[in-house]
């Protein structure tokens, strides 16, 4: 009795650690973070790099805000975000288990007028003067190809100014406190965000945008989006 008894107690003990190594070897498998990437109003940001820095550092761009990193080993990683015009960001993620981590982050838009890629003309004193354009040949001489965006004067007054936009991505939310905005698209799709309103942007959509309302312009299927924009009431260029 007491040799099965023995038996019995060596073959328990080898279980347990046997049964352990099992849970370890799941635990330290590889792991799967999936990354999800938006403005504050929830808006998917798209092309946004994602390192992530640990056992191993890998990095992606976001496609319509999300990104994924497969097969990593398990441990702590350092996962930073950078978007132009918006402020960079890390956070701290622990990486251990067989399912996939979710890494949701809000970015914030970097403050000051307007929060785009494409940046805008700074305010200067001016000499107003007539000017007259072929807009498909200016459109074709200045064309913004693979960037993320392009701002080009059209011409500036005392009252404000006209410039062409073409993007490839989306503007971040921003609205513009000292002139009113008239934009007129030429070309491409996308649509346009004021806070929960949405409208449809293409060919010759007129768009009457009042100072101190906060919207966004997102990019569609047909890029870029192509838009003549005149602030009036302002300085020029602001």
């Amino acid at each position: 009795m007491r040799t099965i008894l023995a038996g019995i107690l060596l073959l328990m003990g080898v279980a347990i650690p046997l049964d352990a190594q099992r849970r370890g070897a799941a635990a330290s498998g590889p792991v799967t973070f999936a990354v999800f990437v938006t403005n504050p109003s929830g808006t998917p940001i798209p092309d946004a790099k994602v390192t992530v820095s640990g056992p191993v550092e890998r990095t992606r761009r976001t496609e319509r805000g999300r990104a994924v990193f497969e097969g990593l080993p398990s441990g702590t990683y350092r996962v930073r975000f950078d978007k132009v015009g918006y402020v960079p960001f890390e956070r701290e993620v622990a990486g251990r288990g067989s399912k996939p981590i979710d890494v949701k982050v809000s970015l914030t838009p970097i403050p000051g007028p307007p929060l785009s890629p494409v940046g805008a003309l700074p305010p200067q004193q001016v000499d107003p003067k007539l000017v007259v354009l072929d807009m498909p040949a200016f459109i074709e001489k200045n064309y913004v190809g693979r960037a993320s965006g392009k701002t080009t004067p059209l011409g500036c007054a005392t009252g404000g100014g006209g410039t062409l936009l073409q993007l490839n991505e989306p503007i971040a939310e921003h609205r513009h406190d000292d002139a009113d905005e008239f934009v007129y698209v030429i070309a491409g799709e996308g649509v346009a965000k004021f806070g929960q309103r949405e409208e449809a942007l293409g060919p010759a959509v007129f768009l009457m945008i009042p100072r101190h309302m906060s919207h966004t312009i997102m990019t569609g299927k047909k890029k870029p989006l192509v838009m003549m924009s005149v602030r009036a009431g302002g300085t020029c260029g602001s």
